[in-house]
């Protein structure tokens, strides 16, 4: 958008659209950007955009006047009719816009290192759109004029109504006028042996860089001795003064040149530099919003995909795992058979004969201080569970199949997103799911459910996720719902969601969820577990008691076998 040849025409498209046209207002809504309004409404609005990627300058249709939150700028031209608009110079792109009946003038400098737009009368700056204060009262930035033609051109001189001389460039040429301070009659030839591209930049300096290899290619311009490139350059500069038709490449630059001058079908093709502009700038600042946040999501769900594959790949292992648990097992018998073996022991390690190894001696690992039977116990245990996990795995398969499919329906709905404004509302639509994987981003996080929530039947059954999790649910729960605990031990507390019903749930949906916190418990390895159950208008959390701690009273205790449940929510 900051070539020259683009700015050329759209200085020519913007002086035929505002000149004679009234000045209305002068607001800036967003950041780094400037509006003026005309009268008519008609016009539209020349924006002015100062930031990064979107620097720009372009006349928009869209002319409603904000609302609110909008900072008035430039008063003294509310209006003024606007006499002219021109290029100051070809060197640095500025763009001057003058008014009838007065020396102010509005000096747009939109791709200098620090983009700005001045208020001038007279050479000397009165207001800016940026960091006002430290301009006033200063003179005006003075662009850079051609003291001599360059590489062979004359330069392109402007004025306001835009006259152009094209004497500079004559074919045959192949001499490089100097602009090194030696005199200006001395010619230096172009290195022939210099790749196409800097030939090209070295004749004209002010070639569209983005289009270089397309024309390069479609014209044959590879290998061409200097001479008969200048040639070239002297028909195309004379289509780039002059476009037809206007495109945006496939790659996202911008072509005054015709579509038959890309090597690859453009991607839009638009009836003025202005349109086109205005399209890019748009195109570029929707893809500067979309892209960081869209990519983040991505990246969160491709990873959490990889995971559950790697989860689904253990799977795999089940027929080790039983053989593991069958090993532990083993491990139990051959110390609970052992003389004394009530009595603790004080070794680390101790050997016996393994009768189903022809009475090989064996060396176990123990705890000690520790009886021979509280340590088969524990290796029991160990195995108990690997066979109860393994015995869930179907389940377990499913869950994951089920999330595995999920995830990829969000990534195929991700991808397909092509405006910010679409992942916003993707976002507010798929907010529980996001939450559910944790993998809301960054700038909209959803807060996270102090709990897992299972529905079972008609209820809910909230668990508790730590014990700080543990006093939220408890806290938020109704004093008729039914809360829940494995006696004697640490683990989560439940509630089950009674709708306020002073009645108690069925005895099934009881002995289920009471299975959920036996298996949300230190005891989860156990064959049956005794967990309490009592209203939570029973259960009291003392003054200065620690977190997740509780007393409860009118409790009863059921004996259950610990079963983890398909969590909903988490």
């Amino acid at each position: 958008m900051n070539n020259f040849y683009t700015l050329h025409s759209l200085v020519g498209e913007l002086r035929y659209e505002i000149s004679g046209k009234e000045i209305m207002q002068v607001w800036s809504s967003r950041k780094d950007q400037l509006d003026f309004f005309f009268h008519p409404g008609k016009t539209g609005k020349l924006t002015f955009s100062g930031s990064s990627p979107g620097t720009a300058l372009f006349l928009d249709p869209r002319a409603a006047q904000p609302s609110r939150n909008a900072a008035s700028f430039f008063s003294a031209l509310h209006g003024r009719l606007v006499r002219s608009v021109g290029m100051v110079s070809p060197m640095d792109r500025y763009v001057r816009i003058t008014f009838e009946d007065t020396a102010q003038e509005l000096l747009f400098m939109p791709f200098t290192a620090r983009p700005n737009v001045f208020l001038v009368d007279s050479g000397w700056i009165v207001a800016a759109f940026k960091n006002s204060t430290a301009f006033e009262g200063k003179k005006a930035p003075s662009p850079r004029m051609p003291a001599v033609a360059q590489h062979g051109y004359d330069g392109l001189q402007e004025s306001d109504d835009m006259q152009q001389k094209d004497d500079g460039l004559q074919e045959g040429d192949d001499m490089q006028q100097r602009d090194d301070g030696g005199p200006a009659g001395l010619k230096k030839p172009i290195d022939e042996n210099l790749p196409v591209r800097k030939k090209i930049l070295a004749i004209d300096p002010q070639f569209p860089r983005g289009i270089i290899e397309d024309v390069v290619e479609t014209c044959d311009l590879e290998g061409l001795p200097v001479g008969e490139l200048k040639n070239r350059l002297v028909e195309l500069r004379q289509k780039l003064l002059n476009p037809v038709k206007v495109s945006i490449t496939a790659n996202g630059h911008l072509s005054l040149l015709s579509p038959e001058y890309l090597v690859s079908p453009p991607e839009r093709i638009l009836d003025s530099v202005n349109e086109a502009v205005r399209t890019l700038f748009l195109s570029l600042n929707r893809h500067s919003r979309l892209v960081p946040q869209k990519n983040e999501l991505e990246k969160k769900i491709q990873k959490r995909m990889a995971s559950l594959k790697r989860q689904m790949e253990q799977f795999h292992k089940e027929p080790e795992r039983l053989q593991k648990a069958d090993e532990l097992e083993h491990l139990g018998h051959l110390l609970i058979s052992q003389p004394d073996s009530a009595k603790p022991v004080d070794t680390e390690k101790v050997t016996v004969a393994d009768w189903a190894d022809g009475g090989r001696e064996r060396t176990i690992s123990i705890t000690p201080g520790e009886t021979l039977v509280a340590q088969a116990e524990r290796f029991y245990d160990k195995a108990a569970r690997i066979r109860k996990d393994v015995a869930m795995s179907g389940t377990k398969k499913k869950n994951i199949t089920d999330q595995q499919q999920e995830l990829q329906g969000l990534l195929d709905g991700l991808l397909s997103i092509g405006h910010p404004g679409e992942l916003d509302k993707w976002i507010a639509r798929n907010a529980q799911h996001l939450q559910r994987f944790g993998l809301a981003p960054g700038n909209t996080q959803i807060k996270a459910r102090p709990y897992r929530l299972v529905n079972l039947d008609q209820y809910e059954v909230w668990i508790g996720k730590n014990s700080r999790s543990n006093d939220e649910i408890l806290n938020l729960s109704h004093k008729e719902d039914i809360w829940m605990h494995a006696r004697g031990t640490s683990g989560s507390h439940v509630i089950i969601r009674n709708g306020g019903n002073t009645a108690w749930p069925a005895r099934t949906v009881l002995l289920r969820a009471a299975s959920y916190a036996a298996a949300y418990s230190r005891l989860s390895g156990s064959a049956m577990v005794p967990v309490i159950m009592a209203k939570r208008k029973h259960v009291r959390k003392p003054k200065g008691a620690r977190p997740g701690q509780v007393t409860v009273t009118r409790e009863h205790v059921e004996m259950v076998e610990p079963e983890k449940p398909v969590v909903s929510e988490s």
